[in-house]
Order: C-alpha cells, then sequence, then structure tokens
C-alpha cells in the first residue's frame, strides 16, 4: 500500500510541475473507474484513479488507472455554453492482487460534452471513452470508460 500511495503521490508532483502552464485545470470525476483525479493542461488530460469494483466480495477487480489523453478537438462551441471535445490516448490499468494479468494497456478515444460556468473557472463534463486493448490481449472496443466530472481552473 505505501508504494501505491508514493506512486500516486509522486505521478501528481510530476504532472503538476511539467505541466505548470496558464490554462491549468485541476479536478474530480467518477464512474468507470470509480474514482479519478483529473490534471488538465489543456489540450492535454491526465487522470489517476483507483476503481473499487470488487472491494466488497470475492471477485476482486480493483485496480489502479492511469491515462493521458490529447484532445484533437478542444472546447469547441456547439451553444453559447456548451462544449464539445474528442481526443486520443492511453492507458495503463495496474490490478490489485491478481495474480496473473496484472497489468493492462490500451488506447482511448474521449468524447465529451463540457459546459464552462463562472467565466470558465468551473467545467462541468460527461464523457464516453470506447477502449482498444493491446496487452494482455487485443480487444478492441470490449469495455467503455464514462465518467461525470468537474474542474476547476487554477489561476496562473
Amino acid at each position: 500500500m505505501k508504494k501505491t500511495v508514493f506512486f500516486v503521490t509522486f505521478v501528481l508532483v510530476f504532472f503538476v510541475s511539467v505541466f505548470s502552464v496558464s490554462a491549468l485545470r485541476v479536478g474530480l470525476e467518477v464512474g468507470n473507474p470509480a474514482a479519478v483525479i483529473i490534471i488538465r493542461p489543456s489540450p492535454f488530460d491526465f487522470k489517476i484513479g483507483y476503481n473499487f469494483a470488487g472491494a466488497f466480495n470475492d471477485a476482486g477487480g480493483e485496480f489502479i488507472h492511469v491515462s493521458g489523453d490529447y484532445r484533437i478537438i478542444d472546447s469547441y462551441r456547439l451553444v453559447d455554453f456548451l462544449h464539445f471535445y474528442l481526443g486520443v490516448g492511453a492507458f495503463v490499468q495496474i490490478m490489485m492482487g491478481a495474480e496473473t494479468d496484472a497489468l493492462s494497456l490500451g488506447g482511448r478515444i474521449p468524447v465529451g460534452l463540457q459546459a464552462f460556468l463562472f467565466k470558465n473557472t468551473i467545467e462541468i463534463f460527461l464523457e464516453i471513452v470506447p477502449t482498444v486493448t493491446f496487452f494482455p490481449t487485443i480487444q478492441a472496443f470490449q469495455d467503455f470508460q464514462g465518467y461525470f466530472g468537474f474542474t476547476i481552473k487554477i489561476p496562473s
């Protein structure tokens, strides 16, 4: 557990220090995986989270999720405050307590709607992410990740 906490802290500090730019947003999202922290130096999107599925039964299924995306279309205005985005990225899932296939690698295609409120200070969004798993087996669109979340703009 100490290694996991160290890894999560290291990744967060790394992303914040390397990508300290004027358009930095930080937030939280819930969905699949269960709870995810977002660090978004536009047009990039970095996420680290933990999936609690299986934490309360014998089936297992808990994992740490790390992903990074590049938004090809970033905040394309549909109407007044509603925007659209589309990106490509990659993910890594580290299974907790798994005896086999302890690691999963793949690609992501995030598509979402976002609303900016209070002079772009707060963003709320809804995102669906088709995935392609490359390791341990190749599977196209077997799993979808989806989120509802918010970010807050960090002043420069």
